[in-house]
């Protein structure tokens, strides 16, 4: 009887000494630092510019921002959806420029680390406009809205900050090539052009991504 109790004894003992040693071990597991997975949505500032090879390669540029959505399959790949906007040119000769991204994204994401590099590159389509240009014809000087659009191809890179596993700082480079290929004056298209123009996106903003990975 008293090696049965000696025995029970025991085995308490090295229950309750065991339980502290699980719990630190548990406690000490990496916390998470970022999430790059499911629901994204963004916010962002910065500048736009742009420059043709049809026009001697005058540039212009001016400020933007920049509305983005997307989903994180896994923590290295986003795909997302983004739109940009900028006005370009000086007080005299201003005109808009507003971009529309579809983008894949490969982040150079751990669970355990703030900071996410990136690279990301898809299709976008332009669509640049001004209105009340005076035009001087056989009829006189007259003044029409003008706007320009096409598609191009876009990549670049950036990198974030994650002050908490959802929220994020982060800044961006995209350069954007391809063609204005469709005219429109007032009411009438004319398509058929070629107008090469590249144009460059840097951003600063803020990422939210609500949903943490189980």
């Amino acid at each position: 009887m008293k090696r049965v109790c000696r025995l029970v004894t025991v085995s308490v003992c090295v229950g309750v000494l065991c339980r502290p040693a699980m719990a630190s071990a548990q406690q000490a597991a990496p916390p998470l630092r970022s999430n790059t997975e499911k629901l994204m949505l963004s916010l962002s500032v910065g500048g736009t510019s742009i420059k043709s090879d049809e026009f001697e390669n005058e540039s212009e540029s001016g400020g933007g921002f920049s509305l983005q959505a997307g989903w994180g399959f896994t923590r290295l790949f986003t795909l997302l959806v983004d739109m940009s906007g900028g006005v370009l040119g000086d007080d005299d000769d201003e005109f808009v420029l507003v971009h529309f991204d579809a983008l894949g994204r490969f982040n150079f994401a751990s669970p355990q680390r703030a900071w996410v590099p990136y690279v990301e590159g898809g299709i976008s389509a332009r669509v640049a406009g001004q209105d009340d240009i005076a035009i001087v014809g056989d009829a006189g000087t007259q003044e029409v809205d003008l706007e320009i659009s096409g598609g191009g191809f876009t990549f670049g890179g950036g990198v974030q900050y994650y002050v908490r596993p959802t929220v994020a700082l982060g800044a961006g480079l995209r350069f954007t090539v391809g063609e204005f290929s469709t005219v429109k004056v007032n009411n009438v298209s004319v398509d058929g052009f070629e107008i090469d123009a590249t144009s460059t996106r840097l951003m600063f903003g803020v990422t939210w991504r609500p949903m943490l990975p189980r």
